[in-house]
């Protein structure tokens, strides 16, 4: 934390000290090279594995359209032969624009990315930094042009969703088509959500992006920098050194508001502020029908009547945890349980363990776990700690009800939780004996709560051991925390 104060010290002291570009560019953290080269190398990263995910759900999407044809030939074999070699064509096609050096097309805006590159270029005036920030500049270009692939991608998947569920209208008898137009639909969901995550992903700038671009807008070097070099000056037309005004500039030859009022003024004298009013409350009333009109549209895609409708309203039950990476669908934990003793003695037996889970969807979780038991004697006077054994456990949690507010918060996000756990209760005294361990099964099944807490959730179980022998403890309680 220290060293960040003391950078952003040096870096509010230092740069509006100067008044030329090298010498700005000078009293920049030379660190500042590398953070660039590593957060780039992170969005890389990110982009290099939807482009994977990209190649294997076009792989996968091909081979459905493939056996959707194959059964298309029980009913009109010109019809499948038509549609297989259609199919055959436009995906190669696809792959073949994927597989080019350069996408085409318009490059998007992308407001990080364009602050990115002008930070690279501004910073590019020095030697030293030339050499990492010109590979940056080309990496903020192969960005750009994956969001441009990621567009053609999804405009591709929906034009073949079209189609398959054209064929599924035209031959209703023919199931095969119907099953392979319903994964595709739903296939084309996940992508376009996992597309808007990266690009939300790829256009949220770290930390150190907003202390630098605010720090270097106060000076007057990269002020004019921006005007002459950034995308978005060039969108608007105000790429010059007298920094014009914002509200004369004009766009794609479109007459501002003061040259219009001037006009009717010029040409109609008095008349024109009644004119005004009349054009104000017309352009009142357009608004409104615009407004039917999207309320139209919205109830239209409810009905499913939309051709976008896989995004709007999807005609399956969509499972979020399908378009996150598989590290940030793994659940980590750990619990204590202990067992029960007269009173003013420490427990019998304390079982610590440690959890693994995978979240299968947003309504369960299975996983692994292993447990550590101990015991600490029988009184603070009589500390004694001894190794009573371990446990293997794997679980399965299944949420019953999502969470609460206000007087349903105590009953809301509740879980079934069971599992089977292999349990060695004796004491041992080193690792050795662990070789010969005598395994007893148990079999749990109960209700858990989980709590939310900043980025931690608390997990209460209350278990039932069926497994149990008779007159041995057959309830258990565990807490803990899962991350």
């Amino acid at each position: 934390m220290m060293i960040r104060i003391k950078w952003l010290l040096i870096l509010l002291w230092g740069l509006p000290a100067y008044s030329q570009r090298v010498d700005t560019v000078a009293a920049f953290p030379q660190k500042t090279h590398h953070r660039i080269a590593k957060t780039i190398e992170g969005q890389g990263d990110m982009s290099d594995r939807l482009k994977r995910r990209q190649l294997k759900l076009i792989a996968k999407l091909q081979l459905m359209e493939g056996k959707a044809g194959r059964r298309l030939k029980e009913v009109d074999t010109i019809a499948a032969m038509t549609y297989l070699q259609q199919t055959k064509d436009a995906y190669a096609t696809l792959l073949g624009k994927l597989n080019g050096t350069k996408e085409e097309g318009q490059s998007p805006y992308i407001p990080r990315l364009d602050s990115l590159h002008c930070l690279v270029n501004f910073l590019g005036a020095t030697a030293d930094g030339k050499d990492h920030l010109n590979k940056a500049l080309k990496s903020i270009d192969g960005l750009k042009a994956d969001w441009l692939r990621g567009e053609r991608v999804k405009s591709f998947l929906a034009e073949r969703a079209a189609m398959l569920n054209s064929l599924r209208e035209k031959f209703p008898q023919l199931k095969g088509i119907k099953g392979a137009a319903a994964k595709y639909s739903k296939e084309l969901f996940y992508y376009k959500r996992r597309l808007d995550q990266w690009k939300e992903e790829l256009n949220t700038p770290a930390d150190w992006e907003a202390t630098a671009l605010k720090a270097l807008g106060k000076v007057p070097v990269f002020q004019q920098f921006l005007r002459e070099n950034s995308q978005l000056s060039s969108l608007f037309g105000m790429q010059s050194n007298g920094g014009p005004n914002v509200a004369a500039v004009t766009v794609n030859g479109m007459q501002t508001r003061a040259t219009v009022q001037t006009l009717l003024q010029q040409r109609l004298g008095p008349a024109a502020g009644n004119l005004e009013q009349q054009l104000a409350s017309q352009a009142v009333a357009q608004g409104t029908g615009f407004t039917d009109i999207r309320n139209k549209i919205t109830s239209l895609r409810s009905a499913g009547m939309s051709g976008d409708e896989a995004s709007a309203m999807p005609a399956f039950k969509k499972n979020d945890q399908r378009i996150k990476p598989f590290l940030k669908r793994l659940e980590y934990g750990f619990d204590l349980q202990t067992g029960k003793r007269s009173a003013y003695q420490f427990p019998a037996s304390n079982d610590l363990a440690v959890s693994l889970g995978y979240r299968l969807n947003d309504r369960l979780v299975t996983g692994i776990g292993v447990a550590y038991k101990f015991s600490m004697g029988e009184a603070w006077n009589k500390i004694n700690f001894t190794h009573d054994g371990i446990g293997l456990r794997s679980y399965l949690d299944w949420k019953l009800a999502a969470p609460g507010k206000g007087k349903t918060a105590l009953l809301g996000n509740l879980w079934i939780s069971g599992g089977i756990e292999q349990n060695y209760w004796s004491r041992f005294e080193n690792i050795a004996e662990l070789r010969s361990l005598a395994w007893q099964t148990s079999g749990l099944i109960g209700v858990a709560k989980k709590i939310q807490y900043q980025k931690k959730t608390a997990k209460l179980q209350l278990l039932w051991d069926f497994l149990q022998p008779a007159g041995n403890r057959a309830v258990v309680f565990r807490w803990g925390y899962n991350f």
